[in-house]
């Protein structure tokens, strides 16, 4: 008889079980032959065999193999292999066929009159098919799980389980996915009592073990009250079977490859899931080794390479004909269990082969098979015992020691261990079923002896023998998931290094056989493990790492004001009390509670409010009212319930593990607690291993939060007072306190503009060092150091007065610590003369520089850079003081020296050019400072870079003289372009780019362009409010520019108000005799003039000409300016017999303070011309015209808008005197003039 082949086998199903299985397979061949076409009865063949629903006892199922060739009715199927095809037989039955096998088939009728034994379930892998998968290649393609194990297993009901995982499908589906599908099938199939408790050998191929891995996780999970087929699911599991699963991903790398031509492909995510080391499959495989190992397991892992799939670029199709790999790795395959757990086989076979035996005799079948026969025998009565009476241990309870807190709410109490109690009543509630047990596990002995009463409460054997290693007694009954579902809770599990160190068996004395404590600790499917600890690395330790970790934050005021609300008697606290208490507190719930304590205690004399007026009274006062203890009945029994106490034994431990961290720590509480700065850190660490070391610690027991990504921390308030005690109790406190004023003293900058933000964030850490009174001479110069550079930074802000008193402190500390030719010394007197110079307070500067001066060339010489320095501050105030003559001098003597030291391009050379440049030009010496500055420009570029900060000053300096000399058509590009370039290179909101920013403005105001004025200086006053804040000087200097040109424009309301504004703030920040407040009052009396309001504006120019020659000196260009003012206004008043005299002595004044062709003599001339042309004075007003006209184009330049003044004055006189013809030529020459100067378009008031 030939060898019969083997052919396509199909599944039919929606076969009635009534009719016996010979008039079915008749019934279901009629039907196949009325399908087949006329000429395919002669060349179809097939074999039919019947078998039992896995499903439906109502309905039966064929599996039909075709010889021959598949009919036609049935090519469909072929196209389409996912498919259904539906036929009738008989008249009213409709039957289905399909080649998917999808679900659960029975592959045999189970031995008739046999208890059924076991039931078998074989599930394939990726890709693969749920028959065709276990199918020999053989000629006979003898499936082994339907025509061997029905021989070798008759007694089995064995199915196989298909699902849709062609990657050539758009399946979408992941492991979750397929795990519920199986799950949804397998309740129907084992739906009875006798069905779910009957033994289960599973048979996984591949990706099959991956689903199943899933499920029996699931399982495990599943209360029987929720689906009672589920929940049996993992106690009627006896063995299970692996063929190549990969339990820790396999090589996927080709397959990736195929999909990844196909935009966006579904089965990426799938594929991403089971890729080699998964993280998915890492943490299932965790729990899955957890639940199995009281079972027989079995794994076969291939010995033989697979090819990879490759494209067949001719058919455009892909197969397995690239290079050979290994599919599944046998470390991937091998659950790596025990051996006495895990029967480990290799078979000669590739990934696809491992499960294919084409005859009975193959060595990987008989070897499984015996196995299989082997758990056949055994089985049953394991299994029964499992779900036996019997066998159920005492009800699950709890051995939480505390009683309910009826006035808990998740809302109103935060303490860690209290919301660990709560938890366990409310789970307990949910779920009685659940063992819940609590340990102390603040240290070993405790632990063991947690442990030893849940092994009593458990009734383990050898609970009551002390020599029993009942650490590994209870941990054995926890890692048991047949035990049920359990939550071990953890108490105040702070010492990460407890856990880390070996115990002996036993309680005895440590011996030989030492575990880690954590060992005892299991995690099984069936477990969960709740700590409370104060200690992040522990909580992350000894848990599934920081996401498994939920802070306890502090309260929100709220929530702070009902838990004090609700412990304290009725009575003793307003909501307004308990809002500033609790404020006080922090919102630290044990430190609302203590209060809360305490006043209840001493409820006859105390209130909310009387406790908040004795915690408030200083630090002393705070540490003893927090450092009492009260009983709760609620805390471990030695557990110190003191908030000082609680937080100084986390100190006492962090001291012992982590000494650096605890010097951190140290330091940390002597600064502000708000805001530390890493970098404040790094001076005590410039390691920055050291510091994360020590910082670790700190953030693990949440003394420290971290703010801004890591680059600040943050104390909170009582944990720092905490820490002071702790530190004062063990006589450390006054030593901590020196490392902070040293490390701060070294981390506070200079107070130049570049260091402003870290002086900002430094400021509110160096006021904290400060209050500490130390007396040795180090620490007092390290605070006199640290008070030199606050000044600074506050005499450059503006904020005058602090850095006056900064400054003097530090000068005096210095003056006594040092000796006299110390140059720290001429440092705070120089700072000193700087802020006393800003101030106004010439008088008072003045011999302190010259002080300075005189010391620093006696200790460092005449030529020393900071000689030259202090010669050069001297020189300013005298110019700022208009003692030109002898400011010019020094200037010129710093220049010479500076360019002898340091030769002629050195900044400090180029700054002293500009310097001396500035004061010709304030001297109305534009022809000799034009080159200068021009010079200085040059040079700058040269030594310095055209961008440079210091080359951006000389341009706008070249700038500025060029406004003041008329030649606006140069000066407005280079305004423009300095202005751009300090942008660029320092910022918009930098000072000098506001000063540029400024003068543009006033350029273009003189210009009479005030439309794009005005926006400019509202920018610059906005920039600056921002950026120097609403009081610094040169904020109030832009308010000052902008009301200026709100008046020319004729908004005086607006420029009034502005004014007004302005002066009050200079009075406030500056001073009523600062020469900046004096310009305030001045410009607001000139506003009120243009007003035509005199009886408001003369006395305030009378006021300020009288404060400005108190301040400034009687012959000072402020105070002449004052005069020339206020004369200005007599005249307006027609007051001409006081305003005559007044203004010829300030042009006197000025002829002598400034020079007679200075412009401001020059104005105060032009000015006393006028008012004599007015009186009709002509023949004294005439030559004194044409001497300004003279003077001016000698001086400022035939086209200077000054000299046109003048020019156009002259010709009115001239007008006046009938002199015509000379006026006339005169009028031309000024207008030719004034178009060519300022355009056509320039409206002349």
């Amino acid at each position: 008889m030939a060898a019969t082949k083997k052919g396509i086998v199909f599944r039919v199903t929606g076969l009635p079980a009534s009719q016996p299985d010979d008039e079915l397979n008749e019934a279901l061949k009629a039907a196949i032959d009325n399908n087949l076409d006329e000429d395919e009865p002669s060349k179809v063949t097939l074999n039919a065999v019947i078998v039992p629903s896995c499903y439906n006892n109502d309905e039966k199922v064929a599996l039909v193999e075709f010889q021959g060739g598949v009919p036609a009715f049935l090519s469909e199927l072929m196209a389409n292999p996912l498919g259904d095809y539906q036929i009738e037989m008989g008249d009213d039955i409709d039957i289905s066929f399909d080649q998917h096998f999808f679900g659960f088939t029975q592959l045999y009728t189970p031995k008739l009159g046999s208890p059924t034994t076991a039931d078998v379930i074989a599930i394939t892998g990726l890709d693969g098919h749920a028959y065709g998968s276990w199918r020999g290649k053989g000629n006979l393609g003898r499936m082994w799980l339907r025509d061997f194990l029905s021989k070798d297993l008759p007694c089995c009901r064995t199915m196989i389980y298909g699902y849709n995982s062609k990657l050539s499908s758009h399946g979408i589906n992941t492991i979750m996915d397929y795990g519920r599908e199986f799950l949804e099938a397998i309740k129907r199939i084992r739906h009875t009592k006798e069905l779910r408790e009957r033994p289960l050998f599973f048979i996984a191929h591949s990706f099959g073990g991956v689903i199943l891995g899933h499920c029996l996780v699931k399982a495990v999970q599943t209360d029987e009250r929720d689906n009672a087929t589920i929940a049996a699911l993992h106690k009627a599991t006896y063995s299970i079977l692996f063929f190549g699963a990969p339990h820790k991903g396999l090589v996927i790398d080709d397959i990736q490859r195929m999909v990844a031509g196909k935009d966006q492909h579904p089965r990426m995510e799938l594929l991403e899931q089971i890729k080699l080391k998964s993280d998915l499959l890492m943490y299932q495989l965790a729990d899955f080794k957890n639940l199995i190992r009281d079972r027989k397991i079995v794994s076969f892992y291939e010995g033989q390479q697979t090819r990879r799939l490759q494209l067949n670029h001719e058919t455009n199709k892909w197969g397995r004909t690239g290079e050979y790999m290994t599919a599944v790795e046998s470390g991937s395959a091998l659950l790596e269990l025990p051996d006495s757990t895990e029967i480990k086989i290799p078979v000669d076979a590739d990934h696809s082969q491992i499960v294919k035996f084409d005859n009975r005799n193959a060595e990987a079948y008989k070897t499984a098979v015996g196995y299989l026969k082997g758990f056949e025998q055994d089985a049953r009565k394991v299994v029964l015992d499992r779900f036996s009476p019997a066998s159920r241990k005492k009800p699950p309870r709890s051995t939480v020691p505390f009683d309910r807190d009826t006035k808990f709410s998740l809302w109103a109490w935060a303490g860690k261990s209290q919301i660990a109690i709560e938890y366990s009543y409310r789970l307990r509630v949910r779920d009685p079923q659940v063992w819940v047990f609590w340990v102390y596990a603040s240290t070993a002995v405790r632990f063991e002896q947690a442990y030893r009463s849940i092994a009593t409460e458990l009734e383990l054997p050898g609970a009551d023998d002390p020599k029993t290693d009942v650490l590994g007694l209870v941990s054995r009954w926890l890692s048991n998931v047949d035990n049920g579902r359990w939550l071990l809770i953890l108490d105040n599990a702070d010492d990460i290094d407890m856990f880390r160190q070996t115990q002996g068996e036993g309680s005895q004395k440590r011996n030989d056989t030492a575990f880690p404590l954590s060992s005892y600790i299991p995690q099984p499917i069936t477990g969960s493990v709740l700590l409370t600890t104060r200690d992040r690395r522990a909580a992350s330790w000894l848990s599934t790492g920081y996401t498994s970790v939920i802070p306890v934050n502090l309260m929100e005021p709220e929530e702070a004001d009902q838990l004090l609300r609700i412990n304290i008697p009725e009575g003793l606290s307003t909501s307004s009390d308990r809002v500033e208490l609790v404020k006080e507190l922090d919102y630290l719930p044990l430190a609302i509670t203590q209060a809360a304590a305490y006043i209840g205690a001493k409820a006859i004399r105390m209130s909310v409010y009387k406790y908040l007026m004795l915690y408030r009274q200083n630090e002393q006062s705070q540490i003893r009212l927090l450092g009492q203890e009260y009983g709760d009945l609620r805390r471990a029994p030695g557990v110190r319930n003191s908030v000082f106490r609680t937080w100084q034994i986390s100190f006492d431990q962090i001291k012992q593990n982590n000494p650096q961290a605890a010097e951190l720590l140290s330091l940390m509480a002597m600064f502000d607690r708000q805001g530390i700065p890493e970098f404040l850190l790094c001076i005590k660490y410039p390691n920055p291993l050291d510091l994360e070391e020590a910082l670790g610690p700190l953030y693990e027991f949440s003394l420290i939060t971290i703010e801004n990504g890591g680059k600040t921390f943050e104390m909170h308030r009582l944990v720092q007072l905490a820490t002071r005690k702790w530190l004062e109790r063990s006589g450390d406190g006054e030593r901590w306190q020196r490392e902070a004023i040293e490390v701060v003293a070294k981390a506070f900058p200079g107070g130049d503009y570049n260091n402003w933000k870290m002086c900002e964030v430094m400021s509110s850490h160096a006021t904290e060092v400060l209050q500490y009174e130390l007396e040795s001479d180090q620490s007092t110069l390290e605070r006199a150091s640290l008070l030199y550079n606050m000044a600074w930074y506050n005499w450059l802000q503006g904020r005058y007065e602090i850095a006056k008193a900064e400054s003097q402190e530090s000068l005096t500390t210095r003056q006594h610590l040092l000796k006299d030719d110390d140059t720290m010394i001429f440092d705070s007197i120089e700072m000193l003369a700087l802020v006393l110079q800003s101030q106004g307070k010439y008088d008072e500067a003045e011999p302190m520089y010259r002080r300075t001066l005189l010391l620093s060339e006696k200790a460092l010489g005449k030529e020393h850079p900071d000689t030259l320095g202090s010669m050069n501050n001297l020189a300013s105030l005298l110019q700022t003081q208009g003692k030109y003559d002898e400011a010019e001098p020094m200037y010129r003597q710093t220049l010479l020296l500076r360019e002898k030291a340091l030769g002629k391009e050195h900044p400090d050379t180029l700054g002293s050019m500009n310097n001396l440049a500035s004061l010709l030009q304030t001297q109305g010496k534009y022809d000799e400072a034009e080159p200068m500055f021009r010079q200085t420009l040059l040079l700058s570029e040269k030594a310095l870079g055209k961008e440079h900060p210091n080359t951006l000053t000389s341009m706008n300096n070249l700038a500025f003289l060029l406004e003041r000399q008329g030649k606006y058509e140069e000066a407005e590009p280079m305004y423009r372009r300095t202005l751009l370039l300090r942008e660029k290179a320092l910022g918009k909101e930098h000072p000098d780019t506001l000063v540029s920013m400024n003068n543009l403005a006033s350029l273009l105001q003189t210009q009479g362009k005030y439309d794009e004025a005005e926006p400019m200086f509202r920018q610059t006053l906005l920039l600056s409010e921002k950026a120097l804040g609403k009081e610094h000087p040169n904020t109030l200097t832009s308010m000052n520019n902008l009301a200026l040109l709100l008046q020319r424009q004729g908004k005086y309301e607006e420029a009034e108000l502005m004014y007004q504004r302005t002066l009050l703030l200079r009075e406030k920040a500056l001073g009523k005799e600062h020469p900046a407040t004096l310009g305030s009052m001045n410009n607001l009396a000139s506003l009120l003039q243009t007003q035509g309001k005199y009886d408001e504006a003369e006395p305030m120019f009378r006021q300020t000409l009288l404060l400005s020659e108190k301040a400034l000196g009687k012959e000072h260009p402020d105070t002449l300016g004052s005069m020339n003012n206020l004369a200005n206004l007599l005249e307006s008043r027609s007051k001409y017999d006081e305003a005559e005299p007044m203004y010829r002595r300030t042009l006197l004044l000025r002829e002598k303070a400034l020079g007679k062709e200075h412009p401001d003599t020059l104005t105060s001339m032009n000015n006393l011309a006028s008012l004599l042309q007015w009186l009709g004075k002509y023949d004294e007003a005439e030559p004194m015209y044409r001497r300004t006209l003279l003077l001016r184009e000698k001086a400022l330049g035939k086209e200077h808008p000054d000299t046109l003044g003048s020019m156009n004055n002259l010709a009115n006189l001239l007008e006046s005197r009938g002199k015509y013809e000379e006026a006339e030529l005169m009028y031309r020459r000024t207008l030719l003039l004034r178009e060519k100067a300022l355009g056509r378009s320039t409206l002349i008031r």
